[in-house]
């Protein structure tokens, strides 16, 4: 075969932070357009990308039974691939791949949680081996509601590196955690020693966020509750309030509220309830609901942060006032569910200890769940038998282009300087 053209560089593309850009430059595999941030590939990455994909789908048909196709990079032809070849091949009709530009697009349908869940484990095994002596990828929880799983599969990476997201890492255990991985209930509910109070009205003028009330009560952020009111656009036209807390030191992961939105409402659509919504409700008291006395007919959900705690300062359903000597079970008891955010504030849900900020190159993602929680259709078909469905779904996506720079990070170059 001919040479390829590989125009090595002396220096590195300048203000380009990430290590595996400036080596794949360096190295003659690809060039920088400094105008519009985009990345080119040239000949040698080009044919590691081919055979990136190559070895991919091998591993995937050979591991999961996924079908390698090309529809032109549209999902809904790939479900209907699979609605038209289930009736006569069932399994083999059932997960399939496609290569969409720098992404490889995983999908599969099951009929229990189990069988995509499965696939799912198929899939991780086949990218481990895709980054030779790389470090091995990581999988890490991003967010679990019951049925529905999100996962992402990284690698280390430096602050400013292509795509990097922001994570955290323990500094005792060495656990990571994604913004919106899984938060596990505290081993001890907030106020757990101390009895439980009377409720109480307090007057708290002017105290409208959790900062102000903190500062006018003098109490722990820990202690008070956080309330977030959204609108509910159900899709049969009509419209519901969701009235979501959490504990007033931590915020709401919208990537979790929206899968428990998913799970509880199919196919509803959520945003910030607006002022006149949110008066038409409780009245006018923005910046001052509380859980206690919330109208029947309103969505209400807890972080579990909230669950068994004792004498929380809520607010009063109206303006200027709160309720202090707020209790679990006695004054409310919405349903539980997982809806933190990580921060560095946040302690490790495995040992408690303290997190720090890290960096990760993610290189895929999976979610499993029920096709209705997605708002996808749910494969079926009709034979001779009866009707078969596959209500469950796994969907994944494989970024080519962050294995590729990961695996010339360490490449000379990588660390030449500007």
């Amino acid at each position: 075969m001919a040479d390829i053209f590989v125009p090595r560089s002396k220096n590195p593309p300048a203000k380009v932070k990430d290590k595996g850009i400036r080596a794949l430059v360096m190295n003659g595999a690809g060039a920088y357009n400094a105008k519009n941030g985009e990345l080119l590939f040239l000949p040698a990455a080009l044919l590691e990308k081919n055979r990136l994909v190559s070895a991919l789908f091998a591993e995937l048909l050979r591991g999961g039974g996924f079908q390698p196709v090309d529809c032109g990079g549209s999902d809904e032809a790939v479900f209907s691939l699979a609605e038209r070849y289930v009736r006569e091949y069932r399994e083999k009709a059932l997960c399939w791949a496609q290569e969409k530009g720098r992404e490889v697009s995983l999908y599969c349908w099951g009929e229990t949680s189990e069988d995509v869940l499965l696939k799912m484990q198929c899939a991780s095994l086949a990218i481990q081996g895709l980054t030779g002596s790389r470090a091995a990828v990581n999988y890490i929880t991003d967010t679990t509601i019951s049925s529905y799983k999100a996962i992402k599969g990284v690698l280390p990476a430096e602050k400013g590196s292509d795509g990097a997201i922001g994570a955290f890492k323990c500094a005792g255990c060495g656990a990571e955690f994604l913004p919106d991985s899984e938060c596990r209930r505290q081993a001890k509910p907030v106020n757990a020693d101390f009895t439980e109070e009377m409720l109480q009205d307090v007057y708290t003028p002017g105290a409208h966020t959790i900062p102000l009330l903190c500062e006018f009560l003098n109490v722990p952020a820990e202690t008070t509750l956080k309330a977030m009111l959204y609108t509910l656009e159900l899709p049969d036209g009509g419209k519901k309030i969701l009235f979501a807390m959490i504990r007033g030191d931590r915020d709401i992961s919208i990537s979790k509220l929206a899968a428990w939105v998913g799970e509880n409402c199919p196919g509803a659509m959520f945003r910030r309830a607006g002022e006149s919504e949110i008066v038409k409700e409780f009245g006018e008291v923005a910046g001052f609901c509380g859980p206690v006395g919330v109208p029947g007919h309103v969505l209400t959900v807890a972080d579990l942060s909230l669950a068994d705690g004792k004498n929380f300062v809520v607010g009063g359903n109206r303006p200027d006032y709160h309720r202090t000597g707020c209790c679990w079970g006695r004054d409310f008891a919405p349903p539980l569910a997982d809806l933190a955010l990580y921060t560095c504030e946040t302690p490790c849900a495995n040992c408690g200890g303290r997190l720090r900020e890290t960096w990760f190159r993610p290189v895929c993602e999976f979610e499993c769940g029920e096709s209705a929680i997605s708002k996808e259709p749910v494969l079926a078909c009709r034979d001779r038998d009866g009707e078969h469905t596959w209500a469950h779904r796994f969907s994944g996506k494989v970024f080519l282009e962050q294995i590729i720079l990961a695996m010339y990070e360490n490449k000379d170059g990588g660390n030449g300087n500007d």
